[in-house]
């Protein structure tokens, strides 16, 4: 059974390690160049070498938008599919946008990726945080991708 979605930030999203970065944190947020948040480093299983590494960029002036993300898995016999999610909200935590990505990563490989996405200008003039969670996706590939879907339909993205 699926809970209604109710884009309101970390509620619609289950059992994820989150860490949440402050917008003032980010460089951008003041000034009108490409500037660098803070980095989201976690493990995506508790007991095991392999890490979620995200960084991102983006420019208020123009709504550029660059993450780019690593999975690092280092365990020698352990491939995991893994849930990646990015929210921006506002001061009352209600999503303003998102990002979702599942991954199948092989035990003893690295893989890397870079979004580069044009957001509304009014997205970061709003956002007050950005929260980051990722989790090992226990029920497969695409866990989580109909969330993903619900909370950007009911957000209007």
């Amino acid at each position: 059974m699926t809970t209604p979605v109710v884009a309101d930030g970390r509620a619609d999203w289950q059992d994820y390690a989150w860490q949440t970065i402050a917008y003032s944190d980010c460089p951008a947020a003041a000034t009108d160049a490409l500037g660098l948040c803070p980095a989201y480093h976690q493990k995506w299983d508790w007991k095991r070498n392999q890490w979620v590494d995200i960084a991102f960029r983006f420019n208020p002036a123009n709504g550029k938008f660059i993450l780019s993300q690593t999975l690092t898995n280092n365990d020698r016999a352990d491939d995991d599919d893994v849930c990646v999610t990015a929210l921006f909200v506002d001061a009352k935590g209600h999503d303003l946008y998102v990002y979702h990505q599942n991954w199948h990563s092989l035990a003893r490989d690295a893989m890397r990726q870079t979004l580069r996405a044009t957001l509304r200008r009014s997205i970061f003039a709003t956002a007050t945080k950005v929260i980051i969670g990722s989790k090992q996706c226990r029920r497969g590939a695409q866990q989580d991708d109909d969330k993903f879907a619900a909370v950007k339909a009911t957000i209007g993205q």
